[in-house]
């Protein structure tokens, strides 16, 4: 099964860079100018939903503050093609700046009992790759700070372990705080005039690996030549805090502490999104799948995951119009559920799982009401009248009926009516069963004929 995915891989990056995608390049260039502006040791927020990006923009960020640093190992026609296309954004291409960064996940590490020792670990890693970092004194100092994080192979490093318990060896030393801070003195000077520190996924870690993270840098890592970014979600890191201090504590204040400034992630340029992932206008599920991602806010990561399964379950239905006609002539009762039915499920099933519950058992209608809201939806909708009935006010000698009320007719056909005296019930021209619902369930599970694995 094709994934969708778009990890923040290189080739990820660089491709959406490049063609600029979902349109946040000129965000990524404004928040670099920022980073430059820096003067004083600073900490910023990136605020964003989960599954908004944030992730993805602030590695963007990082490649490039490598690309405008020339002794970052970087492939020179990579670096020319990164910094060329911010010559757009008023990014001076000239610019030589000594900047470098690291990039640490939080959650990743979250079980790491010292969280300082393992970002530091991080620092000497990640700059010992990018850089080329060969001075021994800042090696040997790095060494000796995170050689109490046990698991971690300090040994790709710097081969400098001597000692039989360096846990005990390092507990018991009492300058802890200055040998930290002459290793960042000793990193920046005459290397680089910023560093600038990404956390990511920091509301995503347990509540005492956060705030201990969180206090710590404020306590040990004090540099004016440092920035500090962190890419959150801040309402869920305040429900972080609280789980550590308290209900009553106030979080947004005790943030306040940490952060200078707080920036909204921008929204991303969702029809470029849609075109990256493969949206079709052929088939009139994929505007069933825009509607439903309006409907409940879809972030970038939930977009993917549902795109992903709704059109692996119905893969086969809507690959070609020889197969869709095919699939339906049985009755156009399954091409409702096809196309609007089994993306609703999928749909609320990543949005809320009781919300699902209340849907397939027959309790809420309110989601197929919001999503059936259409010109085309009401043509289909006048499909299933009877007789009698119209919609129009005008009609003479009709039983004037809402397409609400036609909705409700549609929703216990699937999900209500038991079935116990009739076999089927007839609307219109669309026919349902005690199999509807079981058909539309099994599809949406990705379990029926109807879905493709490969």
């Amino acid at each position: 099964m094709k994934s969708y995915e778009l990890l923040p891989t290189e080739e990820n990056l660089i491709d959406f860079f490049v063609k600029d995608a979902i349109k946040r390049n000129k965000d990524i260039a404004n928040f670099y100018k920022i980073l430059q502006c820096q003067e004083q040791q600073s900490a910023i927020a990136i605020d964003g939903r989960w599954g908004s990006g944030k992730t993805f923009f602030v590695h963007q960020t990082k490649m490039i503050i490598s690309a405008f640093n020339s002794s970052c190992n970087m492939k020179d026609d990579l670096r020319k093609q990164i910094i060329s296309k911010l010559s757009k954004f008023n990014v001076d291409q000239n610019t030589e700046t000594s900047i470098i960064s690291v990039y640490y996940d939080a959650w990743e590490n979250d079980n790491d009992t010292e969280p300082i020792l393992s970002l530091i670990y991080e620092i000497t890693k990640q700059l010992s790759v990018d850089f080329s970092l060969s001075d021994k004194s800042i090696v040997d100092l790095a060494s000796v700070i995170i050689e109490m994080i046990s698991g971690k192979n300090v040994k790709k490093i710097k081969d400098v372990l001597t000692s039989e318990d360096p846990f005990t060896k390092l507990k018991i030393q009492k300058n802890i705080e200055d040998k930290i801070k002459q290793f960042l003195t000793d990193l920046l000077r005459e290397r680089a005039n910023r560093l600038v520190i990404f956390i990511d996924e920091l509301d995503r870690c347990n509540p005492r690996f956060a705030v201990q993270l969180l206090e710590q840098v404020k306590h040990y890592l004090i540099d004016e030549r440092i920035t500090f970014v962190f890419s959150v979600n801040l309402n869920q890191l305040q429900h972080t805090i609280k789980h550590y201090y308290g209900t009553e504590f106030d979080a947004c204040r005790y943030l306040d502490r940490f952060f200078d400034l707080r920036i909204a992630l921008p929204p991303a340029d969702i029809n470029g999104f849609y075109e990256e992932l493969g949206f079709s206008s052929i088939h009139y599920v994929d505007e069933i799948m825009k509607r439903i991602i309006n409907m409940y806010n879809f972030e970038l990561r939930e977009i993917t995951k549902f795109y992903l399964q709704v059109k692996t379950a119905i893969f086969k239905p809507i690959q070609n119009s020889k197969n869709y006609n095919f699939i339906f002539s049985e009755g156009e009762g399954r091409m409702i559920i096809i196309v609007y039915i089994v993306p609703l499920l999928i749909g609320l099933k990543i949005v809320d799982v009781s919300q699902y519950d209340d849907f397939v058992n027959g309790k809420d209608v309110t989601p197929l009401i919001k999503l059936l809201n259409s010109d085309r939806d009401k043509c289909i909708l006048r499909g299933m009248l009877g007789g009698n009935e119209d919609f129009d006010k005008g009609a003479e000698k009709k039983k004037i009926v809402s397409p609400e009320q036609v909705i409700k007719r549609l929703y216990e056909a699937i999900f209500v009516n038991t079935y116990e005296r009739e076999h089927s019930i007839i609307l219109g021209k669309y026919e349902f069963s005690k199999e509807s619902k079981i058909m539309a369930i099994r599809t949406a599970s990705i379990l029926s004929d109807y879905a493709d694995l490969i």
